[in-house]
């Protein structure tokens, strides 16, 4: 519930102008600062809006934000996807699909270990909460509210959920950019999309790693002409396509794959950039424009976070959130180490696992691991189709 705040709810001009000012502030100190890169625009941007929420600045709740949810989100994707070439994909990304379905095991593992030691206080609803968990952290918000409305959970403890959610992202997003940097991952793990974009990239004197990445490109007006043809036009299609299928008698396999909008979103995109890449490779811009929708994106999730209500909300809720965590990308670190992954694909996976396909793509992008944006997002999109199976194969265990 919004308590008052200096700039009320309906101040849509106002919210919409702040959202826009903080990305932007975000990628000004990202490429201006060496700490900013470190930290990325990502981040900066979450810790912006949670700074002004927590001030009572902003409201936690705006017709803006879902507004960012619900238009924003969905054209962001098919831009960040312009350069994913399915037969290039394909070499790139089997390790990471891998590593992916390793987190996504882990977070299974973290759901049974979580629903035992938390059974008491969750009581009877700790099967659905175990679903919500567990489908969460393999693909993210869409599959929470498809387990919270399967399993009929309590709406304080959903509400508890996402609120301490918004926070865990933030913190955790913090350790995953923090982790590449440290001494003992560089001396313990292999690194090659660190070392390829340090041999690739010099900086000048003042330079950032993200000032070089994003660098002036040569965008001219029918490039972004054509960026925002193509990816209203597939969101068009997409949503005609979803409710044609969701209306039909279709069995239920058929609308989780065809009925999803991200998942159809997500596959249209690759095949027409698959079947047209000169098409694709000759448009400028996409990933600059997919980048700062995105980055507002993630303003509205900083938003979310009201420290006060997570205080007084529910510790049993934080402490079932954080171990998950924790056992997630400790537990892909860890095999990792033992299978000699590369620390880049390990937090990837991670992060597509815990946060979706857009966190993960934001990620690889703030890190410079181009290589990495399309098969993050890929990965993070098959957590859609396979997280709420396991959700409720692992929930069944505390009915």
């Amino acid at each position: 519930m919004n308590m008052t705040t200096l700039i009320p709810e309906n101040d849509i001009w106002t919210i919409w102008a702040i959202v826009i000012g903080i990305a932007a502030l975000a990628f000004f100190l990202e490429q201006r600062f060496k700490w900013g890169a470190k930290i990325s625009s990502v981040l900066l941007a979450l810790i912006g809006s949670l700074v002004l929420v927590n001030l009572r600045v902003l409201p936690t709740g705006s017709p803006v934000y879902d507004a960012l949810g619900g238009y924003i989100l969905p054209l962001a994707i098919p831009l960040l996807l312009f350069q994913s070439d399915l037969r290039k994909i394909i070499k790139e990304s089997g390790r990471l699909l891998i590593i992916f379905i390793a987190a996504g095991a882990t977070s299974v593992l973290g759901g049974i270990i979580c629903g035992f030691l938390f059974r008491s206080a969750l009581a009877e609803q700790t099967a659905g909460y175990v679903a919500v968990e567990v489908g969460a952290d393999i693909g993210g918000s869409v599959n929470l509210v498809a387990m919270a409305s399967a399993f009929n959970v309590d709406e304080s403890i959903m509400n508890a959920s996402l609120i301490i959610g918004n926070l865990i992202i933030i913190i955790w997003t913090a350790a995953i950019i923090a982790i590449p940097n440290m001494p003992f991952f560089r001396k313990h793990y292999r690194h090659e999309h660190i070392d390829a974009l340090e041999a690739n990239i010099q900086l000048d004197d003042g330079e950032t790693m993200a000032s070089k990445f994003w660098k002036r490109q040569g965008i001219s007006l029918l490039d972004i002409a054509k960026c925002l043809a193509i990816t209203f036009a597939v969101n068009a299609v997409t949503q005609q396509i979803c409710n044609a299928v969701n209306a039909s008698g279709a069995p239920e396999i058929i609308k989780t794959f065809f009925g999803s909008i991200y998942l159809v979103m997500t596959t249209l995109t690759i095949v027409l950039v698959t079947a047209l890449p000169k098409v694709f490779e000759n448009i400028h811009g996409a990933t600059e424009l997919g980048t700062i929708m995105i980055t507002m994106w993630f303003v509205q999730v900083g938003a979310g976070a009201r420290i006060s209500e997570i205080i007084s909300l529910a510790p049993a809720v934080l402490g079932f959130k954080i171990l998950m965590a924790v056992i997630n990308i400790g537990g892909v670190l860890l095999l990792g180490k033992f299978l000699k992954w590369n620390v880049e694909e390990c937090l990837t996976a991670s992060n597509a696992s815990l946060g979706g396909p857009t966190t993960a793509a934001a990620y690889v992008i703030g890190k410079g691991w181009a290589g990495l944006i399309a098969p993050a997002t890929l990965v993070g999109l098959f957590g859609y189709v396979i997280g709420n199976y396991f959700a409720v194969l692992t929930a069944n265990i505390f009915l």
